[in-house]
């Protein structure tokens, strides 16, 4: 005789269900609002190398960076913060909110005359200066943007903010589209940056204040109790900024602009393998937030099976950047950036990685483990720099061209590879089960087999588009026939998408094994 279910395990379920299939809808509106904004972000990224050549994009990537390193302090640690506790408390926001954003007021004056007076003494040429001020103007309305997004996502709104990422990105890509046919100079290039953010600020203060009832009021106490939990979130953010930010300032003065060029070419490309990242923060954060409410073992399945997605995503896009190398940094950079080709090979394994400890980083984080996040990311920051300074100037002088931005390449190469050793040693069995590590093996013997047909491939003389076309169906031929990716469970994720509650069936939501 079956055991009944109770109504309030039965409210449970339900609930879960509802919220897997919010969060599938909200993921599927975000990435759609994704898709458009990549693809202007694509065209700007073949735009710009081309209008301004190895050395002037060299100073546009270093100026970015310098002025993104230079306001890393007022990141503050918020946006984790809010992703971890406004989803299961929302008028919990307007108790720090109106502080905060004075706090961030005041720290960004300070900082912007700090920043005039070390320009003033670096001798770098006055447009350059200029470059560095504007990006610093748009750094500080990126840090409060990404608060401002947190709070939606958090409530699971973004509908709104969704369109609003694409109007941002349109005034950001077609004010850069229209400098670049006036031929506006070098200083101006970040001021479409700031306009579009002043935009995304406008749209997202209204969205929360219609979703969050969100007030702008100033409660020192409560905001205190908040930046002392903010604490780890803002050392971890703060050392991941300059762990991908000081790269290229050592790389600029170790070497030259040039060097920087080539670097930031061959990462203009492997960036664009972090097209879902976004939804980590916007969906999965939140999702894993309400997970860990509920149990341990719920988080720990949620963080299994989302490492599986991100391996079946990254790998392939991985390997078609390793094995397309020359041929990616020809269409997206133009002449003389044919040495980002070595660089980009490098970097390509790194956004599997990076992937990897964005899920891990959510699952120490929602186990209240968020130290030993900071203590890995802070161990990254020190050991970047480190690997930089000695890889910098020996490969500079050995391999020639490309040998500054392959050491430093190979220096966020390595470092990842340690910052992912401990969080993975750090999560123990909650990182990978049986299941998740069968098809980690066969997915690396399916790339072992793509490599080798590769080689044999360009060996015999094959063009670069039938050489990997060749390679990529061997690649899906291999992961859907050995099991590794299991299309039935991609469908039913589709289903979840579709499904609009009551109007049909329930959709079956994998459970948790039980402890």
């Amino acid at each position: 005789m079956n055991s009944p279910i109770s109504p309030s395990a039965e409210a449970d379920d339900g609930a879960r269900a509802n919220e897997v299939r919010g969060a599938v809808r909200s993921t599927l509106q975000l990435g759609g609002s994704l898709m458009v904004t990549y693809a202007i972000a694509l065209g700007i990224r073949a735009l710009m190398p081309r209008y301004l050549g190895p050395e002037a994009f060299g100073y546009f990537n270093w100026s970015e960076a310098f002025a993104a390193t230079f306001f890393v302090a007022t990141n503050l640690g918020l946006e984790t913060y809010i992703r971890k506790e406004v989803p299961v408390r929302p008028d919990h926001a307007s108790d720090f909110f109106g502080t905060t954003m004075l706090l961030r007021l005041a720290m960004t004056l300070v900082l912007m005359v700090a920043l005039a007076l070390v320009l003033h003494h670096t001798g770098e040429p006055p447009e350059v200066q200029h470059l560095v001020q504007w990006f610093a103007v748009a750094q500080s309305l990126i840090v409060v943007n990404a608060s401002m997004a947190a709070l939606l996502h958090s409530k699971g709104k973004v509908a709104g903010l969704s369109v609003s990422n694409v109007i941002t990105k349109i005034v950001w890509g077609g004010g850069l589209a229209l400098m670049a046919a006036f031929g506006v100079g070098l200083q101006w290039l970040a001021v479409p940056m700031v306009l579009s953010e002043a935009v995304k600020l406008i749209i997202s203060w209204k969205l929360a204040k219609e979703h969050l009832n969100l007030k702008f009021r100033i409660d020192i106490a409560a905001t205190k109790k908040v930046m002392k939990a903010c604490l780890p979130f803002f050392l971890t953010a703060a050392a991941l900024a300059c762990n991908g930010r000081t790269d290229m300032s050592l790389l600029g003065k170790l070497a030259s602009k040039e060097e920087v060029g080539w670097y930031g070419g061959a990462f203009s490309i492997a960036g664009l393998t972090f097209l879902i990242s976004p939804i980590f923060g916007w969906v999965l954060m939140p999702m894993m937030s309400r997970a860990a409410a509920r149990s341990p073992q719920e988080l720990s399945h949620l963080t299994r099976r989302s490492l599986e997605g991100v391996l079946a995503f990254t790998v392939p896009v991985m390997m078609a950047m390793v094995l397309g190398a020359d041929l990616w940094v020809r269409l997206m950079c133009g002449p003389g950036f044919e040495p980002a080709a070595l660089p980009l090979r490098v970097l390509s394994p790194i956004f599997v990685m990076a992937y990897v400890t964005m899920v891990s980083s959510i699952w120490l984080t929602m186990s209240n483990k968020e130290w030993w996040v900071t203590l890995a990311a802070t161990m990254g920051a020190v050991v970047n720099p480190l690997f930089n300074l000695a890889l910098i100037p020996w490969l500079y002088g050995r391999i020639g061209p490309s040998g500054g931005a392959t050491a430093t390449a190979l220096s966020m190469f390595l470092t990842e590879v340690i910052v992912t050793v401990l969080f993975l040693g750090r999560m123990g069995r909650n990182s990978f089960d049986r299941r998740s590590l069968v098809m980690v093996a066969k997915t690396a013997g399916v790339c072992g087999v793509c490599v080798a047909l590769d080689r044999v491939l360009l060996g015999a003389g094959l063009a670069p588009w039938p050489r990997l076309g060749l390679t990529a169906a061997t690649y899906v031929a291999g992961v859907l026939g050995t099991g590794a990716v299991r299309p039935a469970e991609l469908l039913q994720v589709v289903r979840m998408a579709r499904q609009r509650g009551g109007n049909g069936a329930e959709v079956a939501v994998p459970a948790a094994p039980a402890a």
